[in-house]
């Protein structure tokens, strides 16, 4: 395997595991050694064995058994406020349940097992009974501020030009190494994440990357999980409630052998790295690092740059462009030297990366103005994006359209329209079909932070939003729209960006053709006179 030389002094290496298939054995749980944290509460016992557990949905068990079925081998779960306590005790008994997993004590003579979670629990117990999917493959976790969704289907896609059949799970839909989807829940974590990992595993996979959010980690809903590599993206972000970051929780989760790449303009996220004392890869934009990059041209939307790695320089042309996408992209070619791929064909793999839905997705006009969709939803993603849309924008001005959402606090939207106004040159503020009652009063929270209020045009109606900044814009303009879908789950995501993306074709295509900067001649800067 390729050995590195990091930033940290040490040497790092990796290998991809081997995967296997669970056996088909019977497995069985002893909670007690599971969750050493856990209290029993039964004379007769000291511990519970189980080779299953037991939900409840209503009043109803989540079972396939048949009614004759005993539940000896099984233990139910428990959970408050989801199901009735009687009906649940009743049912337990009269199956003759091993025990039941439980927040609090329930009068019942049955073992009982008292933890201070239950979802965490019960998704540790469930690790153990399906084999630990998460440990017949190389599992790779993708967290951060901004880049997460990006940097996961980059990882996955260097993994795949290596021959590696790869399962991911992001914002933009998941995959088994066999069906690509685009599901209707939200982002799994617990249990059924353990399960998509299983179904991995039995559709021989041999790699999975899973997209982590702070909110997540931080409340331990993958703690059942554990990565061999850890990804982190943008830059990281302490709460609010003085607890740990993300990235802190997520490195409690990485293996002892696991590597974490992360970029060394993240002061805050080296830090949490050498206390934790993980090995390290690192990528840079700005100064020293085991993978370095430096952009030397960006022009109808192509960013090129070069990108260094040891005694190598390789030039790279991209279509995802700008500072926040070339970081991203640098993050996975870190992952790819790690297993070993030379630095010419993971340039070759982003440059054939073209656009994803949503992340500086470009959306050009040979008479309008150019348009870039990006759903970015706080206010570090947000900088990203527009410092990387004016960088990119050429010789015109750069149209901020951005849609108010219900998830944005007053202190977001008021950071939000200080950086409109701060690196944009025309302002509209929009707000989602179903927030029109609220938008006066959260239109003025985006105002609070704006010093030229009279620069910023505010429409409730996005589509008519949409209509005028492009209608208004020049042909050289350029109109970045933000948090132009809802993040609810992958299927809503997808198909409101794609009905966004076709609205801005369809008015881009009803504008007038503008002539561009120049027209037919070449304009001549002056640069002196006499």
């Amino acid at each position: 395997m390729r050995q590195m030389k990091s930033t940290e002094a040490q040497t790092t290496s990796f290998e991809l595991r081997g995967f296997g298939h669970p056996s088909g054995k019977q497995t069985v749980a002893a909670l007690g050694q599971i969750l050493p944290e856990a209290r029993f509460f039964d004379d007769s016992v000291d511990d519970i064995r189980a080779t299953r557990l037991v939900e409840f949905q209503g009043d109803a068990p989540e079972t396939d058994a048949s009614d004759d079925q005993t539940w000896s081998d099984a233990v139910v779960v428990y959970r408050i406020g989801q199901c009735e306590p009687v009906q649940l005790i009743a049912e337990a008994m009269a199956r003759g349940a091993a025990g039941i997993l439980t927040e609090q004590l329930l009068p019942c003579p049955l073992p009982q097992c008292i933890v201070p979670d239950v979802e965490h629990a019960a998704a540790r117990i469930e690790a153990t009974l399906i084999g630990r999917p998460d440990r017949q493959m190389l599992t790779v976790g993708v967290l951060g501020s901004t880049g997460k969704t990006t940097a996961s289907l980059l990882v996955a896609a260097v993994l795949r030009d290596a021959q590696i059949r790869t399962a991911y799970q992001t914002d933009l839909g998941e995959s088994d190494g066999v069906l690509q989807t685009t599901p209707e829940h939200g982002p799994q974590c617990g249990s059924d994440s353990l399960r998509w990992l299983a179904e991995a595993v039995d559709a021989g996979c041999q790699a999975a990357v899973i997209e982590l959010t702070d909110a997540d980690l931080r409340h331990g809903r993958h703690d059942a999980i554990e990565f061999d590599v850890l990804i982190a993206t943008g830059r990281t972000v302490a709460g609010h409630d003085f607890g740990p970051t993300g990235l802190n929780c997520a490195l409690e989760r990485l293996t002892p052998e696991g590597v974490l790449i992360l970029s060394a303009d993240d002061q805050v996220g080296m830090r949490s790295a050498r206390d934790a004392g993980v090995r390290m890869v690192t990528y840079s934009l700005r100064g020293a690092a085991d993978v370095t990059a430096k952009i030397i041209d960006q022009a109808d939307g192509v960013t090129t740059s070069l990108v260094n790695y040891d005694d190598t320089t390789i030039a790279m042309e991209t279509m995802l462009s700008g500072g926040g996408m070339l970081a991203d992209q640098l993050a996975s070619v870190a992952f790819g030297l790690l297993i070993d791929r030379p630095l010419h064909r993971l340039v070759e793999t982003m440059h054939t990366m073209r656009s994803f839905p949503g992340r500086m997705q470009q959306i050009t006009c040979e008479h309008a103005a150019n348009a870039v969709i990006d759903v970015a939803g706080n206010p570090t993603a947000i900088t990203s994006a527009i410092r990387s849309a004016r960088a990119s924008k050429g010789q015109g001005k750069l149209w901020c359209v951005f849609s108010i959402r219900e998830t944005h606090s007053s202190e977001d939207l008021a950071e939000v329209g200080h950086l409109i106004e701060r690196f944009g040159d025309q302002a509209v503020i929009t707000t989602s079909k179903d927030q029109k009652r609220s938008f006066l009063k959260r239109s003025h929270d985006v105002l609070d932070g704006v010093t030229q209020c009279a620069a910023f045009r505010l429409v409730a109606d996005s589509d008519r939003a949409l209509q005028w900044a492009i209608s208004e814009a020049g042909a050289d303009d350029t109109v970045l729209v933000l948090c132009g879908a809802s993040r609810g789950n992958a299927r809503t995501e997808r198909l409101e960006l794609e009905s966004l993306a076709n609205n801005i074709r369809k008015q881009q295509n009803r504008q007038p053709k503008k002539d561009r900067a120049g027209g037919s001649r070449p304009r001549l800067r002056i640069v002196g006179a006499r």
